[in-house]
């Protein structure tokens, strides 16, 4: 059964790889470092990562018919907070690699968790 909570969890990450796809494209355009096969292996990877949501899904809705299954109902946002944090690192990571003046701006502490971007 998919809750509010598992579908807004696995919506926010689809959309975080999403954004890992469109800025590492982006990136790749904008330094000239584009590569068919590094697409490939990059789209894999996040099929690979749909694959475990799904399986978080399933082992989740097993847990409620199985007993001793032992996976409750914390399963799918456990895994999709776990894929969101890298995600959102990789997002930052392909935005400086194009655009690297941004990275120690107060814009990007915000992310690293710095008020103050002299600390």
């Amino acid at each position: 059964m998919i809750t509010e909570v598992n579908a807004w969890s696995i919506g926010l990450a689809v959309g975080f790889m999403l954004m890992d796809i469109l800025t590492g494209f982006i990136g790749s355009i904008i330094t000239h470092t584009f590569s068919s096969s590094k697409m490939r292996e990059g789209l894999g990877h996040k099929a690979l990562l749909l694959c475990i949501i799904a399986m978080a899904v399933m082992l989740e809705i097993g847990g409620t018919h199985v007993d001793g299954l032992g996976f409750t109902a914390v399963t799918v946002p456990v895994v999709c907070v776990y894929i969101i944090v890298m995600e959102v690192g990789s997002v930052l990571e392909n935005i400086c690699s194009a655009y690297p003046e941004l990275r120690d701006t107060p814009l990007f502490n915000l992310f690293k968790g710095k008020e103050n971007p002299n600390e």
